[in-house]
Parts: C-alpha cells; structure tokens; sequence
C-alpha cells in the first residue's frame, strides 16, 4: 500500500472515530445537564434509602420544587406515606427542571407527563415529545418508561391513574443503556436495559421514549 493510501485511509478512520464521538456527546446543553444532574443524585443516594433522615430533605424537594407539593420530613419518614406516595414522577420532573428544562410538564405522575408529550408529539407542539420505543432510539437526556405492576398501557392508550414507571438515560452503549429512575427499591438508582441490535430498547415493557430540544 502506497503512503498515499496509508493516508487516506487514516484519515478516514480519523473522522470516523470524530463523526461517531461528535454524534455520541455532541448534545445540548440541556441534555447534558440532564446526565449530570441524574447521575449526581444517583451518587448521592448510593449510602442511604428513602427512610434515611439524610434524604428527608432530599426527597421533600423533588416534591416541592419538582412538582410544587409541599411535604414535612416528618411525613416522608413515615413508611405509610412512603407506601401511598410514589416519588418516581416527581424526581423525573425535578431532574428535568433542575436543568433548565421549564417547558416540560411536571406532574407528580408519570402517566400525566407522558399524556401531554405524546400530545406534544401529535400535535407538533412544546419543547419535550414522546414517541414510542420502536420507532425512537433513546439518547442520553432521553427519558424511558415502561408499564408496571398489571399495567396494559400502550404508547397510544396511556390514561390518567395507569401505573408506570420512567427512567432518565445517562448514556447509550453498542448493546445497551444506562437509566437512573428514583424509587427504586427505594432510593434513586442506575441500571441498565438492553437494546436490540438496531438500537432500539428491547425490554417489551418500555414502550415510550421522551425526546427534548
């Protein structure tokens, strides 16, 4: 092989690698404070659980400032309120508002706010649109969901009251995601979920992807 060549496909491979990280974490900066902001609590949250007196305050501002619901900490610490008081939706909503994400409808449920992105989506209206996770590969600042417990919702059939759960994608690999969610055998959490090979989300629960600006 000439040095001529040798060049050419160096440089090649030289953009190639830079069109594929420029792709991969050239995002907005919202998205990017997204990550950061989810990954941050997730550290945080690594020592303790949602009975622990160092996230009573942690926990009555996702509720305050996430979703505008004004909680003591003597409530959050009592297992009663815990049981009858999700707090997914409202880290969700807090994470993204924390961020600067102010368009993105807030609601202390997750159906409440995949409701109106959908229609956001349809409609071509706001900043934040859902589409389903067959037709949408997630990205990082994306947010998940999925059914839980007897759950039938669909991406066209979600209605107020359905039992879900949503998650906040922190970065996307070859094979799978990482997502942080809140409530999460109680705490704020990182897992993973596969993708199948044309890097679409593969578990048959999650069935919308919320895409912002």
């Amino acid at each position: 092989m000439s040095k001529k060549i040798k060049y050419i496909v160096l440089g090649i491979t030289i953009f190639g690698v830079g069109a594929f990280f420029y792709l991969k974490y050239h995002v907005s900066k919202l998205r990017r404070q997204i990550v950061f902001q989810a990954k941050s609590e997730a550290d945080k949250w690594k020592p303790y659980d949602e009975l622990d007196v160092e996230t009573a305050k942690i926990i009555q501002q996702y509720w305050k400032n996430g979703v505008g619901l004004d909680f003591t900490t003597n409530e959050i610490l009592d297992p009663n309120f815990q049981n009858t008081w999700a707090w997914s939706a409202a880290f969700v909503s807090w994470v993204v508002k924390a961020s600067g994400g102010d368009t993105f409808p807030v609601h202390q449920t997750h159906a409440h706010y995949i409701i109106k992105t959908t229609e956001n989506r349809k409609n071509n209206t706001g900043d934040f649109k859902a589409y389903s996770t067959d037709e949408a590969k997630p990205q990082i600042g994306d947010i998940v969901c999925r059914r839980r417990g007897s759950s039938d919702a669909t991406y066209d059939n979600v209605v107020a009251g359905d039992t879900l759960h949503c998650d906040i994608v922190t970065d996307v690999n070859n094979s799978n995601i990482e997502v942080v969610g809140g409530n999460l055998n109680n705490k704020v959490k990182q897992t993973e979920l596969s993708l199948n090979d044309k890097g679409y989300v593969s578990d048959r629960d999650y069935f919308v992807v919320i895409k912002g600006k």
